[in-house]
């Protein structure tokens, strides 16, 4: 957070913050009504009858989109399914002489599988479509209570919600359902043989996909509320451990993953999103989309050390190994024997994040001045806290992939200097003509 922010909660010994201005909407445009033209009573029934007219609405699309797509389902089934299991074509599940050697091979055990199979894929086709719908038909809900400003900033939604929406499949289709069945493969190898069941194995994809194109509408949520004066970044800041409890609620109740690693991915993922949209919040100024000067020279050590990192990941420097090798063998089998051993680099995450954010809280709780201050400090170290546990926990892979992969890269130490060099030689240069065009800020 901010410097002098302090939650709400009166430093020990100084005079109370005055409470905040309370919130007050731009009028319209000269000429016109003022605030909402267009608020006005109307009974209950009428309310309700529209909402659920605009809902129908939205399920229209989603359904008209998904019949659009069902005829192309059983291309995007075999484009979904190899890009996830090997082998790495129906081609070579059809030329497999056994079915140990195709056992990544989808199997049908119901006379509707593959039909139930293909109405999924085109369901979420629907859903994706129908999310900027959905976002767009709560606009013209709420439009007459909306003031002139508010549309602005919930019209500007509809488009960001698909691009969201789609960020979150990519993401998903990139990064964690590979990650998954990686790991399932790796926690079943010599427990049992594999078979996969094309009904049960596709609806664990389609409900991942499907969810993270959601989770992925976190930061525009968010940043609606705030525009529209809903909340406040502080407030949302100040109960962060709640929405973290929350997200973890949420994804280990509607968690589809029989390995339980689905659900550490997308609590993660969900905090990530909530946590990186108030450090943006922070960065532009609450209710703004446009960085202030202050908040851009106080972001200098970020910028700094985020250009260093990755020149040095780019450069052929010597890459960190993993410490699983040094950590203690009685605790390696203690994690083993329960089951967790696969979760050690987001189980070491959490411990981090949980001592410091335990630390932050029992200093708050102290009436002293000298904790308190020490708390204002500490909480001002929360994003390199949280993305050195990240690192931290992902070096407690036995063989962390990406550091193979930047290895490999390898790009001369000289260059990549004069580019990380040239960056923060750009920044200061622009933070420098910001400064001299505007000396007010």
């Amino acid at each position: 957070m901010g410097e002098g922010e302090t939650g709400g909660a009166d430093v020990p010994g100084e005079e109370p913050t005055p409470p905040a201005e309370p919130y007050d909407p731009e009028p319209g445009p000269p000429g016109g009504l003022e605030g909402a033209p267009d608020d006005e009573e109307l009974p209950l029934t009428e309310h309700i009858e529209e909402m659920f007219s605009r809902l129908l609405r939205v399920l229209l699309v989603m359904a008209v989109v998904s019949g659009v797509v069902f005829p192309f389902s059983e291309w995007i089934i075999n484009f979904l399914w190899y890009s996830y299991l090997q082998p790495a074509s129906a081609e070579a599940c059809a030329q497999a002489a056994d079915v140990a050697k195709g056992s990544a091979c989808p199997r049908v055990y119901h006379p509707l599988g593959l039909i139930l199979a293909r109405l999924k894929v085109a369901t979420l086709a629907g859903f994706v479509i129908a999310l900027p719908v959905l976002v767009y038909e709560s606009y013209l809900f709420m439009r007459p209570g909306l003031y002139p400003h508010e549309r602005r900033y919930y019209l500007a939604s509809v488009p960001t919600s698909l691009i969201l929406a789609v960020v979150g499949l990519l993401f998903a289709h990139v990064i964690v359902l590979p990650a998954i069945f990686t790991y399932f493969l790796f926690y079943s190898e010599g427990a049992a043989e594999i078979a996969f069941s094309l009904g049960q194995t596709f609806e664990l994809m389609v409900l991942m996909l499907g969810f993270f194109a959601f989770v992925f509408q976190i930061p525009l949520f968010i940043m609606l509320a705030i525009m529209m004066g809903v909340t406040s970044r502080r407030w949302l800041a100040d109960r962060r451990l709640y929405f973290w409890a929350g997200f973890a609620t949420v994804a280990f109740i509607f968690n589809p993953d029989p390995t339980g690693m689905a659900p550490f991915i997308v609590t993660a993922t969900m905090i990530a999103l909530f946590e990186g949209t108030l450090a943006l919040l922070y960065w532009t100024g609450e209710g703004s989309l446009a960085p202030t000067l202050s908040n851009a020279t106080a972001a200098r050590p970020y910028v700094w050390g985020t250009t260093a990192l990755v020149g040095y990941v780019l450069s052929r420097l010597p890459m960190p190994g993993s410490y699983f090798g040094a950590i203690p063998a009685p605790v390696v089998d203690a994690l083993e024997s329960v089951g967790v051993l696969g979760y050690l680099p987001v189980l070491v995450a959490l411990l981090i994040v949980g001592l410091f954010q335990g630390t932050l809280l029992a200093l708050k709780g102290r009436a002293t001045r000298r904790s308190y201050q020490a708390f204002l400090r500490l909480r001002r170290a929360r994003i390199p806290v949280l993305l050195g546990a990240i690192v931290i926990g992902y070096f407690a892979n036995p063989d962390p992939p990406l550091v193979s992969e930047a290895e490999a890269i390898g790009l001369p130490t000289g260059e990549v200097a004069a580019i990380v060099v040239s960056v923060i030689v750009l920044y200061e240069l622009g933070l420098a003509i910001w400064r001299w065009r505007r000396p007010g800020q």
